[in-house]
């Protein structure tokens, strides 16, 4: 198999699987208590996030291996799909130049991931903060680059573009939340906003790198000595 199709295509999708899977296993070890209620047993939908699961407890540690591996795994995973993606963009033109750096913002951004998984916000929380913020800005950047790009491009049919600006608005409004949000802390609704946005995004962005994976089998079914 040949690299391109490794790892913008196969080990994508194993990734977003994987996450998947891992999560669900996470939740359903997960020890119990919210940001609002410590003592509530097993794991909310629209009351816990998700690094609520990553936490470091002797209650939780089936749970925390599970979901920070999980982000460690797919962090890794994007950081090579990223690299790759810029792989078909050769050249100086201005649309490879935007296609560059959105990879590239999605390279660092999938760091940021890893961060995450490596940060149990119960020990390290400014650093788990840092990464988790960066993450979703870099992430924008990638979005509003790679749709540009994909517009351009005729090689990729305009419904992959779409895919990546329905993420990038999606990513802004989350960035939004982020910084004018309503302290979770502060009541159960403020709690299910911030917690149902992040669910939105996070599987927003699955979604997208599965569908993009979509268009790159086709771009490269269709130049097959790439």
């Amino acid at each position: 198999m040949r690299p391109k199709h490794l790892f913008l295509i196969r080990l994508p999708r194993v990734a977003c699987i994987l996450f998947i899977l891992l999560f669900i296993l996470a939740m359903i070890m997960y020890a119990g208590g919210t940001l609002n209620n410590p003592e509530s047993i097993g794991y909310s939908f629209s009351k816990n996030f998700f690094s609520d699961l990553g936490k470091f407890t002797s209650e939780n540690i089936i749970s925390a291996i599970m979901f920070n591996l999980s982000l460690i795994i797919c962090g890794l995973f994007f950081v090579v799909y990223f690299f790759y993606f810029t792989k078909l963009f050769n050249g100086n033109t201005l649309i490879n130049i935007l296609a560059k750096v959105g990879s590239f913002a999605g390279v660092i951004g999938s760091i940021c991931f890893i961060g995450v998984g490596l940060t149990p916000h119960n020990l390290f929380l400014d650093l788990h903060i840092v990464f988790v913020n960066w993450a979703f800005r870099l992430f924008l950047i990638t979005g509003i680059m790679l749709s540009i790009t994909l517009y351009k491009d005729k090689r990729f049919e305009n419904q992959y573009a779409n895919g990546y600006l329905i993420f990038a608005i999606l990513t802004f409004l989350y960035v939004l939340v982020l910084e004018l949000a309503p302290d979770p802390k502060i009541s159960d609704f403020a709690l299910l906003f911030n917690v149902v946005s992040q669910k939105i995004i996070v599987f927003t962005f699955i979604s997208s790198i599965l569908y993009q994976t979509a268009g790159n089998s086709k771009l490269l079914a269709n130049h097959s000595n790439e």
